[in-house]
């Protein structure tokens, strides 16, 4: 454990035994993340529905933490204000892992982690190595019963404590009159876009918030001349890597725009080992995996899916591999996405948040009978 960990965790207990008095503020609700200072995807949707249902207090502690000396100063002082967040709120919603929660959760407060991806390809949390051990966790949200086993590893949980209700941001990824909206704006924004054949490429990073993050990319100054003249890429990298650019005429940069409203306009998919798959098999398009380093992957960090045998599409590991998919969409297997949407990510009724708030209303109820 390095002196920074030593000296927070000396600040949380201070700031926990001086606070012992603290007791949890009937129906309050705090939305807790790191990765956003304001109501986005699963967040903004529960958020609203609480609303609407009425009679919660809602509380918000949304901050995008960044890797230096002021932000360290500032995530520190996040931490011990959690500790009264954590006391004053009946109920805590995550969408992230929580070095708070896991080190000191008061006994009545209830814990929700919605988690930010529709599944998990590569493993996490407690799966691998890291600095704490994740756990003191009331229940996940979870897309599939398939899940349950790997996200009880890696959160800490016991496998009933996985929630087969689905993600609601599904539900707007599946809102089709509110993605005909969005793509149309989106069109007005790249009018030279509407009579392409347009290709999302959206890779996940390498590494960690510690040791730094990379990414291992389709180098697409370098496929620019071989692309079908009809194709235009739309690359849209994880925010962690900030933001990437090409120069090549047929690709553009559109790492500010909406991934739901990308993945719409898109007419097939690129990635890797991103949790992107699971949410782009629901709109049964062809999809495309360039991973060069599979097998190194699989060894040094692991996969939670049978990845060779499931991914519903060529598994490409150079740039030319990934020109001649392209170029062969025809022959695209249909019957083996299917297969991967019903096995990965089962949701599609739109009522994924519904089924969320109705859990998060039960728990409320309980604790005012227990209190």
């Amino acid at each position: 454990m390095g002196l920074n960990k030593i000296i927070l965790n000396i600040a949380l207990a201070i700031v926990d035994f001086c606070t012992f008095f603290l007791r949890p503020v009937p129906n309050r609700i705090t939305f807790i993340s790191l990765t956003s200072d304001h109501l986005t995807s699963d967040f903004k949707r529960i958020s609203d529905a609480l609303q609407r249902h009425g009679g919660y207090e809602l509380r918000y502690n949304l901050v995008v933490f960044k890797k230096n000396l002021w932000g360290d100063f500032l995530y520190f002082l996040n931490c011990l204000k959690q500790v009264v967040e954590l006391k004053r709120s009946r109920l805590v919603i995550l969408n992230d892992n929580n070095y708070v929660i896991s080190r000191m959760k008061p006994q009545e407060t209830i814990v929700l982690q919605v988690w930010h991806a529709a599944g998990a390809v590569k493993k996490f949390g407690n799966q691998i190595h890291r600095q704490y051990e994740i756990k003191n966790y009331n229940a996940i949200v979870a897309s599939s019963s398939y899940w349950q086993s790997c996200y009880a590893q890696a959160f800490g949980v016991r496998p009933e404590q996985v929630m087969n209700v689905g993600m609601a941001r599904i539900d707007d990824l599946l809102d089709q009159a509110r993605m005909e909206a969005n793509v149309a704006a989106f069109y007005e924004r790249y009018p030279q876009t509407k009579t392409k054949r347009c290709v999302l490429y959206a890779p996940t990073f390498r590494g960690n918030i510690i040791d730094g993050f990379e990414v291992e990319s389709l180098h697409l100054d370098q496929m620019a001349d071989t692309l079908p003249d009809d194709v235009m890429i739309l690359y849209k990298f994880h925010p962690l890597l900030g933001d990437i650019r090409f120069q090549a005429p047929n690709a553009i940069a559109v790492n500010q725009e909406d991934l739901y409203t990308l993945m719409h306009v898109s007419d097939c998919l690129i990635s890797d080992y991103s949790s992107v798959i699971f949410d782009y098999a629901l709109l049964k398009k062809p999809m495309i995996s360039f991973v060069p380093d599979l097998e190194k992957y699989k060894r040094t960090i692991g996969l939670n899916m049978e990845y060779e045998k499931d991914f519903p599409g060529a598994i490409c590991q150079t740039e030319m591999e990934v020109v001649d998919a392209l170029r062969n969409l025809a022959a695209y297997d249909y019957e083996k996405l299917y297969d991967f949407h019903k096995k990965y990510i089962v949701h599609t009724d739109g009522k994924n948040t519904a089924r969320i708030v109705r859990w998060i209303e039960q728990q409320m109820k309980q604790q005012k009978k227990d209190a």
